[in-house]
């Protein structure tokens, strides 16, 4: 897959202005991640499904949004350099 390179620059740059502990977060899909070293960014949350919620989406589909952003999120940002990690999965969600 090829990226746009502008696109991969601010990628690199926006993870250049956060330090070490510092917090990035995607609103349209409630991923927050935390700079955890450099070059190294987690998903430590993901917003989670409220009663609010009801009519609009359900939990499934909005878990399966969440896990579709954070895999396009992790490609982009690998493809710059960028080491991604999910520390919100369980050990036994990976398994499965």
């Amino acid at each position: 897959m090829s990226f746009d390179p502008d696109h991969l620059a601010w990628c690199r740059n926006m993870v250049e202005m956060i330090r070490v502990g510092g917090v990035w977060g995607i609103p349209r899909s409630g991923l927050i991640f935390t700079k955890t070293a450099e070059n190294e960014m987690t998903l430590t949350a993901r917003m989670p499904w409220m009663p609010e919620m009801e009519g609009v989406t359900t939990p499934e589909h909005l878990a399966e949004q969440q896990q579709d952003e954070y895999e396009a999120t992790r490609e982009h940002m690998q493809a710059a350099g960028i080491t991604m990690h999910d520390s919100t999965i369980t050990h036994n969600e990976e398994a499965t």
